[in-house]
């Protein structure tokens, strides 16, 4: 065997052996798969598992909502109403193609201490998702640092401010602080996307906490997503 021959093998065996390393390496990591609309009811998470992230017990799960609401009319600056309210149809328009969004909140009522709205939405592609949380990303970052305050039949609703957005190539989360009256809570948005997938998710806790659950709540759905 010459050396030409020699060396064309030696490069082929190379080439099959990075091949399978890198598949296995694939395998492993293992990115989700596209969602179907079926699979949202399960890849929400129990009160239960709700009650473990925000490290309280009681909470308390409001029925499912499969759709959007319409909060413009409080707040028409779209820069910040996603940011402000979870599932708003100004912000998502017409291009995702089913959702569920759970409220859980302890104690169930609207003196509540520990609160988490989450939520999922299906879009037809990830180039789809993706594009949502790019165009989320423009808004967000230009409702930084802002106070929202809005008046509803004479009652003032309760005061929100935002702080510094951080952003990865597929979340962003942003802390911020509601007031209302008496009650102060620290919160957190987070907005994820994972294939198809757009996580969409509100956490609170009583003033004084660090709040990243939010973010944990994303984690978790990710993590049970099919590969």
């Amino acid at each position: 065997m010459n050396t030409v021959i020699r060396l064309a093998i030696s490069l082929l065996v190379l080439v099959l052996l990075a091949t399978g390393c890198g598949g296995n390496g694939n395998k492993t990591q293992g990115w989700p798969k596209d969602v179907p609309k079926s699979a949202l009811e399960g890849l929400l998470l129990s009160p239960d598992e709700i009650n473990a992230v925000m490290g309280t017990d009681g909470m308390t799960a409001h029925p499912p909502v499969t759709e959007m609401s319409d909060h413009r009319n409080l707040l028409p600056n779209l820069n910040c109403l996603g940011a402000w309210q979870v599932n708003e149809s100004a912000i998502y328009g017409d291009r995702w193609t089913a959702m569920r969004q759970v409220l859980l909140r302890a104690p169930d009522n609207d003196d509540w201490d520990n609160l988490v709205v989450q939520s999922m939405v299906i879009f037809p592609t990830a180039q789809d998702a993706a594009d949502f949380l790019n165009q989320s990303a423009e808004r967000w970052s230009k409702c930084t640092n802002h106070n929202v305050n809005i008046t509803l039949n004479g009652e003032r609703l309760p005061t929100w401010r935002s702080g510094d957005l951080t952003r990865t190539d597929s979340e962003l989360t942003l802390p911020f602080t509601r007031v209302n009256g008496d009650q102060t809570s620290a919160c957190q948005r987070a907005l994820a996307v994972a294939a198809n997938l757009v996580m969409d998710v509100q956490a609170c806790k009583p003033a004084g906490s660090s709040v990243t659950q939010a973010a944990d709540v994303v984690g978790q759905i990710e993590a049970a997503m099919p590969r």
